[in-house]
Parts: structure tokens; sequence; C-alpha cells
């Protein structure tokens, strides 16, 4: 006697053994690709919904699969929108980081040649480029998300 195959109305179930969940983690390596084939109304719809939620195709099929796996729904929720005052005060915000990073740059770049030539002692060297290296921390930490 053939075990019964599932019926074409029925989607075939995927084995997991009861309190078993597909675990969804950054962290954890993606490593198998599956690539799919879409129907252009449905990839339009993924597109949609990728804007939608702030994330890629990959993400947001590996979030709607979890999910399915673990009978959850997935809900998507739009980024809040950003004041007009925020946009503007972050485009400030970047070009004077940038600016004041360039500077930087400048400063150790010259620093650097100096030292090799021999116009900048070891001590003032190492006390400089420690004294640029606190600077870029402080920079990159207070950069907005």
């Amino acid at each position: 006697m053939e075990p019964s195959q599932p019926s074409a109305a029925e989607p075939p179930q995927m084995p997991v053994a009861a309190g078993d969940s597909i675990e969804s983690d950054v962290a954890d390596e993606a490593s198998i690709i599956v690539a799919s084939r879409l129907p252009p109304s449905v990839h339009m719809q993924l597109q949609d919904a990728c804007k939608t939620a702030n994330v890629t195709p990959s993400r947001f099929i590996r979030d709607l699969v979890t999910a399915a796996m673990n009978g959850e729904k997935l809900e998507i929720h739009p980024p809040p929108p950003v004041p007009e005052k925020m946009k503007a005060l972050n485009r400030d915000m970047y070009r004077h980081f940038a600016a004041a990073s360039n500077n930087c740059n400048q400063i150790a770049k010259r620093l650097h040649y100096d030292h090799l030539n021999g116009k900048v002692s070891n001590t003032t060297y190492a006390a400089v480029a420690e004294q640029l290296a606190i600077l870029t921390r402080v920079i990159v930490s207070r950069l907005p998300p």
C-alpha cells in the first residue's frame, strides 16, 4: 500500500517536531540560497511590501517564510515618517560630520608624512594619533541612525 499523496488543494506540510520552531536570527548563518521565479504582478507586490516595511526582498521573504513555518502572521510596521525639520537637521549634521572627518583625515595624512620625514618625534606622533583616534570614535558615535 502506497503512502497517500497530498492533494493539489492542500499544501505539503514541512516536518517540524512538536515544540520546535524555525528561528530567524540575523546572527544565524543564512548560507543556503533559495531562488524563485515570480510573476510580474507578484514581484510588484513584493517590491511594494518591501518598500513599506523598509527591508530588502531577502529579509522580507525570510521573515515571511519563518513566520509561516512557526504558524505566525507577519506584521508589517512601516517606519514612522521623518519630519521635514529633522531631515534638514540631519542633512546639516551630516555636512558637519563630513567636514570634521575630512579635517581629521588631512591632519592624519600630514602627521604621517611629517613623521616619515623626521619632522615629528615618535612621542608627538603617538600623542596626536591617539587624539585623532579618540576624535574619530566620538564623531562616529554621534552619527544619527
